[in-house]
């Protein structure tokens, strides 16, 4: 009987995320759909790792797949998609690690906001400018890679890469935050 309760969950949560998300725009916004449905699914809460992640991203699909994800792997999430929200939920509740896409919205007031400017915002605080950031991005990687890491990155995830590699990327930051844990290098799913 248990398991017939965890399929009708699922079920209902594929449905959900089907009709917050469709009618999908294109075939990676259905991709990331697909992807947020099975996650859930596939949840089984690790033990709590009593870490906080904050994740920044504009685009909704990718954060609540990564909130979902990172939560399943027994993290405490806290999102937001706009960069300067991101800086008081920093100063507020000072997360242990940042999951930070590169290109951002403008905020409410119509300030243009990127990845590279919370990360300069950041810095200027004391109790903030040690935390890790695992810089995201869906655009093209090499263009930004190296920015991200001169601007203090410990890491760099392509979204187009499997999931499982931002959870390790995540775990090695908080580990050593100060080490490059992934590059252009990396290979990318296509």
């Amino acid at each position: 009987m248990k398991t017939e309760n965890k399929t009708q969950k699922g079920s209902d949560t594929i449905r959900w995320l089907k009709s917050i998300f469709s009618p999908c725009e294109n075939k990676s916004q259905a991709d990331a759909v697909n992807l947020a449905a099975a996650t859930e699914m596939k949840i089984q809460k690790a033990p709590r790792k009593e870490k906080t992640v904050l994740v920044v991203d504009d685009d909704p699909v990718f954060l609540k797949a990564a909130s979902m994800r990172l939560q399943s792997e027994g993290y405490d999430v806290i999102t937001t998609a706009e960069g300067s929200e991101a800086i008081q939920i920093a100063r507020r509740n000072k997360p242990d690690i940042l999951v930070l896409d590169v290109e951002l919205k403008r905020d409410i007031a119509g300030v243009p906001w990127d990845g590279f400017t919370v990360i300069s915002w950041l810095r200027r605080f004391d109790d903030l400018k040690n935390i890790p950031v695992v810089m995201a991005t869906g655009g093209d990687a090499a263009k930004y890679t190296k920015k991200a890491f001169s601007s203090g990155a410990s890491a760099f995830f392509h979204k187009r890469m499997d999931p499982q590699i931002l959870i390790t990327l995540v775990g090695r930051s908080l580990q050593h935050p100060r080490l490059v844990t992934a590059g252009p290098d990396t290979s990318f799913q296509i």
